[in-house]
């Protein structure tokens, strides 16, 4: 069996600089896939350049905003979800509050959102993990059902590697039955699912350098397995977004250098789109 790498851009959209980045990654073929981050400022800039571009994209469900400040706003305005400042930013207000059926809504209109402007949506993939039952609550359910009826592939690893990296340790065996029952329903349900999953969960308070990001993400590449694996990162331009949007800077030099995808050919890994999906069987 081959091993397949999709290397995408999360947050297309999230500001013009993030939306600049992803755009020039995407022409020069650096990136095969990203996904647009609707309730977030720049999205409707993200899905025109998409379009007229020709780019296929994912929708990056999102049901939370990412700080206190600047909140974003849900597409459905549902009051469950958010307050008068919008979407709630932390994962025990949405845990608290939020209805099943108003997230099934919104992320059904998140997907709308892409084809009424004429995205061709590839994917679907989730900001923060709010869908993933890290919270408590049950949404996966609910983001199953919506890829088996838009017949979309979803970003979640039916092995247990990505989780084992971003916890830095072995996974608690509760936690690894919740895992194994997230990954069923989703197989039961005929939704294709990715082998494994790849990101860098440092803050810059470990990475320091570019180098270190570089680093880290050269040698995944050795640990990837057969089967299809997604690389996701956050690239974007300089912003006004702190120390912690370095990380993101840095990114946007890894893959605009070119290395990554050179490295991955060099292990014979097969750079693919979401498109892959569509040829393999899982």
């Amino acid at each position: 069996m081959n091993k397949y790498l999709i290397v995408s851009a999360d947050d297309y959209g999230y500001n013009p600089e993030q939306t600049k980045a992803i755009t020039e990654l995407y022409e020069n073929k650096l990136i095969t896939a990203s996904s647009v981050l609707t309730v977030a400022p720049d999205a409707e800039n993200a899905a025109k350049t998409a379009v007229e571009k020709g780019f296929s994209v994912g929708v990056h469900w999102t049901i939370n905003s990412d700080g206190e400040e600047n909140r974003w706003q849900s597409l459905t305005g549902a009051e469950s979800l958010g307050d008068k400042k919008g979407l709630y930013h932390g994962q025990k207000d949405i845990a608290l509050h939020a209805k099943r059926k108003d997230v099934r809504s919104e992320i059904e209109k998140q997907i709308l959102f892409l084809k009424e402007r004429g995205c061709t949506v590839d994917h679907a993939d989730n900001h923060c993990a709010t869908l993933y039952g890290i919270n408590g609550r049950r949404f996966f359910i609910d983001a199953y059902e919506l890829c088996k009826k838009y017949n979309l592939p979803y970003r979640f690893p039916k092995t247990p590697g990505f989780l084992e990296r971003q916890l830095g340790r072995a996974i608690p065996k509760p936690l690894m039955l919740y895992f194994n029952h997230i990954v069923s329903e989703g197989t039961k349900r005929g939704v294709k699912l990715l082998d494994d999953l790849v990101s860098n969960p440092w803050s810059m308070s470990r990475i320091k350098d570019y180098e270190t990001l570089r680093k880290y993400y050269i040698d995944a590449l050795d640990g990837i397995g057969e089967g299809v694996t997604e690389m996701f990162l956050h690239p974007a331009y300089p912003a006004d977004g702190g120390e912690e949007w370095k990380k993101r800077v840095f990114e946007f030099e890894l893959l605009k250098s070119g290395d990554l995808l050179c490295e991955a050919e060099k292990r014979n890994i097969k750079l693919v789109s979401w498109s892959v999906f569509d040829n393999t069987e899982e």
